[in-house]
């Protein structure tokens, strides 16, 4: 009796079956990093472009939905008609609370949390001297 080193048809299944499951694992995670990538992308290019909001009259703006040209035309006069149509496309709802207590109220200063909606929200806290 001669034992042939040959491998088995049910070896070979089993061994692809198992790298299968190793590749389609390493490519989940590769889609997984992917998809984390492009989300971390967009919530950098939306918190740039919630800097146009945060001038000195956002204060006045509690409740309302506004673009960013209306929030820069009065400190900057922009003439290019794309950039305006760009600057109007982004919106941001604003939201402002009432003053927060601070511990030490000798400090002359007003602490508001300004919250910008849009597609991700984002906080701000505005510091304001009496």
């Amino acid at each position: 009796m001669r034992h042939s080193s040959a491998f088995t048809i049910i070896e070979v299944l089993v061994s692809v079956v198992l790298i299968s499951v190793v590749v389609l694992g390493i490519v989940k995670i590769q889609q997984d990093n992917s998809d984390m990538a492009l989300y971390l992308s967009d919530r950098s290019k939306q918190e740039l472009t919630n800097t146009l909001f945060l001038g000195r009259d956002i204060m006045k703006y509690h409740k309302d939905e506004k673009d960013a040209h209306t929030m820069l035309s009065n400190r900057f006069s922009v003439s290019d008609f794309r950039s305006r149509e760009i600057l109007k496309d982004i919106k941001r709802k604003i939201f402002i609370s009432e003053p927060l207590k601070l511990e030490d109220e000798t400090l002359p200063i007003e602490v508001n949390e300004i919250m910008l909606k849009g597609q991700y929200s984002s906080r701000f806290i505005h510091f304001q001297i009496k």
